[in-house]
């Protein structure tokens, strides 16, 4: 067993912190609602996240600080000036090069894309700059044996303060007891990582934890007042098919181990990454919606014919806009949005888009009431 006590005066972790076979990592997650996230935030979210404070929670004496504010800030004045003078050049260039043809030189040709750099390069800070965005804390939980579970959390305090109160759930005050959870594919599991997991049990000696000692577990983690659990990510195993009384308000599955989760998921948002399935039960999902207007189904599939299934099932319920639905289809233009009544005012909003990852097109079918 490997695990470390932290009290006062102890230096805590910068990002990662291990207990027994689970390794958590913590780290500052930028997110932007309009669509657009810059390719350098992209890359710094697939790796966890800054692995130091930012915004309100940033120190004076950060020198990173410095080269990422330098990413996406607002252009100076001086680049102002300088794109302005740019702008006035090319012009007067542009009317000299048209005036007299015959003077459009190699140089000249440089002096433009000169020009045009600077104003294009001022054109993109500034709209990079007015990007609006929201920052979360990102945790990494992975077992030894590589699976992983990812939870975005609220960003209220420091990573200092938020690393202080994980250890704090963790592990209790003098009293650090080490147990196995035993758990099969019909009990819930705070993470799905596996049949057998060493974890700190935060109460008392048990040779067993039971569901409710699970649930409890989970109960604290997701409470709107400490450490909300806004959404989660994992690959479960194939003989664990019950993970329904998950309390993520987002959960992310890859690779379902069952079609019944669609059923099972008691989530809000409900997100099938990767979805290997043949087809889509569009009929129990409609049937879903309509007991339920709160929940929202999105599926991400490279199988084509799940499209098929979709324009299949607009033949047997005529509120679904079959024409435009199988007009965007066979003309390929993508996305394709439509609507119906589901029952009295409220509508099941509804949309195919399409999605390159590593070179394989994805089907996107998001189905949720307005």
């Amino acid at each position: 067993m490997h695990f470390a006590v932290y009290g006062r005066g102890s230096k805590l972790p910068k990002s990662v912190m291990q207990i027994d076979s689970l390794k958590f990592e913590m780290g500052i997650a930028r997110f932007y609602p309009g669509g657009y996230t810059p390719d350098w935030v992209r890359e710094e979210n697939e790796k966890g996240g800054v692995q130091f404070d930012v915004g309100q929670f940033r120190g004076l004496a950060q020198a990173h600080i410095v080269s990422r504010m330098e990413l996406d800030r607002a252009p100076t004045e001086e680049e102002t000036i300088e794109k302005m003078e740019a702008e006035q050049k090319l012009r007067d260039l542009c009317e000299e090069m048209e005036q007299n043809p015959e003077r459009i030189t190699s140089e000249a040709r440089a002096a433009m894309d000169e020009f045009k750099r600077i104003i294009n390069d001022y054109e993109t800070r500034k709209s990079l700059s007015q990007l609006e965005y929201e920052e979360f804390v990102k945790l990494t939980v992975t077992s030894r044996d590589g699976l992983y579970s990812v939870e975005y959390v609220k960003y209220q305090k420091s990573l200092e303060d938020t690393w202080k109160y994980l250890i704090q759930k963790l592990v209790k005050p003098n009293v650090v007891v080490v147990n196995y959870i035993m758990s099969s594919g019909s009990e819930p599991e705070i993470w799905p990582f596996g049949q057998s997991l060493k974890v700190v049990n935060l109460r008392a000696a048990k040779k067993f934890w039971t569901s409710r000692d699970i649930q409890s577990m989970r109960n604290v983690l997701s409470s709107e007042h400490s450490f909300p659990l806004r959404s989660m990510e994992t690959v479960p195993r194939r003989s664990n098919v019950y993970l329904g009384n998950h309390l993520a308000r987002k959960f992310i599955i890859s690779d379902a181990p069952s079609q019944e989760l669609i059923l099972k998921l008691k989530c809000p948002h409900v997100h099938f990454k990767e979805y290997q399935f043949k087809s889509i039960p569009f009929g129990l999902i409609f049937g879903l919606l309509k007991k339920d207007a709160s929940k929202h189904y999105l599926f991400e599939t490279s199988n084509k014919n799940c499209v098929h299934d979709l324009i299949a099932y607009c033949k047997m319920d005529r509120r679904l806009p079959e024409t435009e639905i199988l007009k965007g289809y066979e003309r390929d233009q993508y996305p394709i949005n439509f609507n119906f009544p589901l029952y009295g005012t409220i509508d099941v909003c509804g949309s195919v888009y399409r999605r390159d990852v590593n070179g394989t097109t994805n089907y996107i079918i998001d189905l949720k009431c307005q």
